[in-house]
């Protein structure tokens, strides 16, 4: 046993070989409130989550679909005249695209009319890119696309489509319906574009939802959002002037990897916007093109033996400091005490 008290570091002194001094008590007081101030802000540090950024060339493969989230309303143009295009660089040209879209009927107050899903064409694909397909319309029907036009219906488009991953655009116009409009000249030239963008992203919607509650702060993945434009009439006569809007993105491929869900692959994109007035056909463009770069977020924590080294850092350090302190006011006050008892104090 007495070779084992040998390896002993920390030797006891005993009890009434101790004395407590004010000025010991002092910087105890002050010891125990430093160390509790920094043992809180290293638990805090420790249970907090970080994101960590980083950038590399995007390898994935060009056969990759994208998908694209659209809510768009417009209030001056009926259902029934508007159809979903898409073209891309590869020379793919698709007219009256179709994926999950939908079309809301809305009255000329916004209410709620009828919901149809954009038909498929005999091609088929209900989530991909299908080529158009021929609308055949009697006078009946042309008289109803009239009473639509006069009695201010509007329209709503909401949904997704898959188009390939390369530049190109996604467009809401009149294209496909345009033999009708000699039919309905003078209905037509008081039908405009303007619009509200809802809701435009890049990705699986449900994951984009998630990182705008969650995850705030660390990408762009929506910034069309809530962004309205108005064709107005001339003043020089009472019909309304025809306009294209473009929207121009740059879509940046973007990952993110928490600590307690599967990864998630969606775009961030920046945006600008034109307005040409002309006498075509009105339209709404969205623009894409593609940056090389992929953005990661990767979600980390401190790990706990990182935070046990701290932890004894502070305890360690602060009672080292102390110490040092306690010991020179301690000696500081003895011999200012011995002055003053020798009357050497002055």
């Amino acid at each position: 046993m007495r070779a084992l008290k040998a390896f002993d570091l920390y030797r006891k002194v005993p009890r009434d070989l101790t004395e407590p001094t004010v000025s010991g008590a002092a910087v105890s007081f002050c010891t125990v409130i430093l160390g509790l101030y920094l043992f809180i802000s290293e638990f805090f540090v420790f249970v907090q989550r970080r994101w960590e950024s980083e950038m590399f060339i995007d390898e994935s493969k060009t056969e990759e679909k994208l998908q694209i989230n659209l809510d768009v309303t417009l209030p001056n143009m009926p259902c029934e005249l508007l159809s979903f295009d898409a073209q891309d660089v590869m020379g793919s040209h698709e007219v009256d695209a179709h994926g999950n879209l939908y079309k809301e009927r809305l009255t000329s107050k916004g209410d709620f009319i009828a919901r149809e899903e954009i038909k498929n064409s005999h091609y088929g694909a209900s989530s991909t890119l299908t080529r158009h397909f021929s609308y055949s319309y009697d006078n009946g029907d042309v008289d109803r696309i009239r009473n639509m036009i006069h009695s201010g219906e509007g329209c709503r488009v909401k949904g997704f489509v898959k188009v390939n991953k390369v530049p190109g655009n996604v467009h809401l116009s009149t294209y496909s319906h345009s033999y009708l409009f000699g039919s309905l000249y003078q209905e037509t030239r008081n039908m405009n574009i303007s619009h509200k963008i809802n809701h435009v992203s890049f990705g699986v919607d449900e994951d984009i939802g998630y990182i705008q509650k969650h995850f705030k702060g660390t990408g762009i993945v929506s910034p069309l959002d809530g962004v309205s434009q108005v064709v107005t009439e001339k003043k020089t006569g009472s019909y309304i002037d025809s306009a294209i809007f473009e929207y121009y993105t740059k879509v940046v491929p973007t990952t993110y990897i928490p600590l307690d869900r599967p990864k998630m692959n969606v775009y961030q994109f920046t945006a600008n916007s034109n307005k040409i007035m002309n006498q075509q056909m009105p339209s709404l463009y969205f623009r894409y093109d593609f940056s090389p770069v992929t953005v990661q977020y990767k979600e980390t924590r401190e790990s706990f033996s990182h935070f046990l080294v701290q932890v004894c850092a502070v305890i360690g350090g602060i009672f080292t400091v102390a110490g040092i302190l306690d010991s020179v006011l301690h000696k500081s006050i003895v011999h200012l005490a011995k002055k003053a008892q020798f009357g050497k104090l002055v």
